[in-house]
């Protein structure tokens, strides 16, 4: 089969590799991934996750093509989504209500930048998601879950500005406006700009941005260096959310008048539970349609040059590596 290795910064390689091992675990025919922004950022400067070679790779869906006979509720022909983690329930952190921080989560085997991925039949019981609909839209499910996973905790809030138009900026965007919220969009691009505006949303770019104390909460969905002048556009007792991945040793100075005197909470988020992933599974069942305008870009695995090239470029949304020629996806 066709894995595509990292083999460090700047370095993919497309290897002809041995089939995974049926016995014991299910086996998924991969059809198509997501690049995503953790796959750019190791692309482009490493992490401290993948030591190379390593197969990237966490948003996709297949088909079932080997099961244990013990399995029930999913056959061999069933299309599924895969959770390339899902957290223990049982712990201290699960039973605190922070599955995403789990410490005895169940994994994917590999990356699923492969045409066929093994998964260890612990994790397949609770982490593949069997779908009637396939498409596109599905390589969605794990961003959207980190979406859902991030609104758990701004429940309170009703009106939003994101800082970020970009692929989770505007999955943020979709869902709250789903919901008859009031969301804001601000974004550097002019092609994600003049898309988002295509997509209906309020969306402007940064010079446009006026300091009103309109936002319930500011969502910061792309890293950037000062995040926190934004704490000045939240009414009081609002929130300001770090959701774009920041570095062990950053750091970032605030004003902490926006903290003690206005009660603004500075909270971040990262990854999603079991129940996010399934919420995430149903809400791009009844909205595929929106959901599929965000795949704006798919190219065969033989083509992963192109495809990273142009994820890097930033002049697209989603960004999807085809598994197989011969499967609509």
């Amino acid at each position: 089969m066709k894995a595509l290795f990292y083999m460090g910064p700047g370095k993919l390689e497309l290897r002809k590799v041995k089939e995974p091992s049926t016995e014991g675990n299910v086996v998924v025919k991969v059809l198509e991934a997501g690049i995503c922004g953790t796959d750019i950022k190791t692309f482009l400067r490493g992490h401290h996750m993948f030591n190379p070679p390593a197969i990237l790779g966490h948003e996709c869906y297949g088909i079932v093509i080997k099961k244990p006979s013990f399995i029930k509720g999913m056959e061999v022909g069933d299309y599924v989504v895969i959770a390339p983690y899902g957290e223990c329930g049982t712990c201290e952190k699960c039973r605190r209500g922070l599955p995403e921080l789990c410490e005895k989560k169940t994994h994917i085997t590999d990356g699923c930048f492969v045409q066929y991925l093994q998964i260890p039949v612990e994790h397949a019981l609770k982490g593949l998601f069997k779908v009637e609909n396939p498409g596109s839209h599905l390589i969605l499910a794990e961003p959207l879950a980190c979406v859902l996973g991030a609104l758990r905790k701004l429940s309170k809030a009703r009106s939003f500005l994101i800082i970020g138009g970009g692929v989770m900026g505007s999955l943020f965007g979709i869902y709250l406006k789903s919901k008859n919220m009031k969301v804001r969009i601000v974004e550097l691009s002019e092609w994600r700009l003049s898309f988002l505006k295509r997509m209906g949303f309020d969306a402007i770019p940064p010079s446009s941005l006026t300091r009103e104390r309109n936002f319930d909460a500011v969502i910061i969905a792309s890293t950037m260096e000062d995040p926190f002048t934004y704490l000045d556009l939240i009414r009081d007792g609002g929130y300001l959310m770090l959701f774009g991945g920041y570095s062990k040793n950053e750091r970032l100075i605030l004003d902490p008048f926006h903290i003690h005197y206005r009660e603004i909470s500075v909270i971040g988020s990262f990854g999603y539970g079991l129940k996010d992933f399934a919420e995430a599974v149903e809400e791009l069942r009844k909205e595929k349609e929106i959901f599929s305008r965000m795949i704006t870009h798919s190219y065969r695995i033989d083509d992963y040059v192109k495809a990273f090239d142009k994820a890097i470029s930033k002049e697209c949304m989603k960004v999807s590596l085809r598994m197989w020629e011969d499967e609509k996806v």
